[in-house]
């Protein structure tokens, strides 16, 4: 039989993962984060982003994070070209690659 708290169905990051939309992103990440407490790796599908900047990836940071304290793991199921552009922008390859390699 399948352990079926050590992966979830991914979630979806939005198309603008920005400045513009951090607050409804927020909103969106902290219900994920307290409806599942049980999943150990986190897969969240990130390959629609066309739009990201410093503030988006920082709540990845976050949200990483907050997983990481509570022993769980982010995965990243696809990096857009412009959440990658982004994460490269600021020196986090190294980081979007853990994200992806989880």
């Amino acid at each position: 039989m399948a352990d079926t708290a050590a992966t979830a169905e991914p979630r979806a990051l939005p198309a603008e993962l920005s400045i513009y939309s951090a607050a409804d992103t927020l909103a969106h990440m902290l219900r994920w984060l307290d409806a599942d407490r049980d999943t150990r790796v986190w897969p969240v599908q990130a390959g629609d982003v066309v739009q990201a900047d410093a503030a988006g990836v920082q709540l990845l940071l976050s949200l990483s994070h907050s997983l990481h304290a509570r022993g769980q793991q982010l995965h990243l199921v696809a990096a857009s070209e412009a959440l990658q552009r982004a994460c490269r922008q600021i020196g986090l390859s190294g980081q979007l690659s853990q994200w992806l390699d989880a």
